[in-house]
């Protein structure tokens, strides 16, 4: 089977966007947030020299304590406006930043996740908004091989 000229350039052309997608994902993914390995150097490395500010407007939900830290559901929700992002840490965890959801304007500020915990420890969301950084912290307790 043989392609003519214009053929050719029509499947080319076609194709160019994809070649250009992982270039264009991986652009807003923070390396260096995600290869830190304390909690502080991860809040630096995401939100430079900027605090956040505990806030009970940030509702988030897991279980106290788990049997296995194998995968915990957690979902988070809030009433703040103009979220940009929503930050997962796990102080235990190497390393601590587990994810970031970034959020368009019009979006609805939830999440609904599963977490990998290493041992237990403090689990704190950070909302990134155009008024600031807020936080939400919650401890969980991991109990191996007992029933709970």
């Amino acid at each position: 089977m043989s392609f003519s000229r214009r053929q050719f350039i029509k499947r080319l052309v076609a194709l160019l966007p994809l070649a250009a997608l992982p270039h264009n994902l991986l652009a807003a993914w923070p390396k260096q947030a995600f290869s830190a390995r304390t909690l502080e150097e991860a809040l630096a490395a995401l939100y430079g020299d900027e605090t956040p500010q505990p806030s009970d407007k940030i509702d988030m939900k897991l279980d106290k304590r788990v049997e296995s830290g194998e995968s915990i559901p957690v979902t988070i929700r809030t009433s703040l406006n103009d979220v940009q992002s929503i930050s997962l840490f796990v102080a235990e965890n190497s390393p601590p930043l587990a994810a970031t959801f970034y959020f368009d304007p019009l979006g609805i500020p939830y999440i609904a996740t599963r977490l990998k915990l290493a041992k237990s420890g403090a689990v704190t969301a950070v909302i990134k908004t155009n008024h600031g950084l807020y936080s939400q912290q919650k401890e969980i307790k991991i109990i191996e091989g007992e029933c709970i």
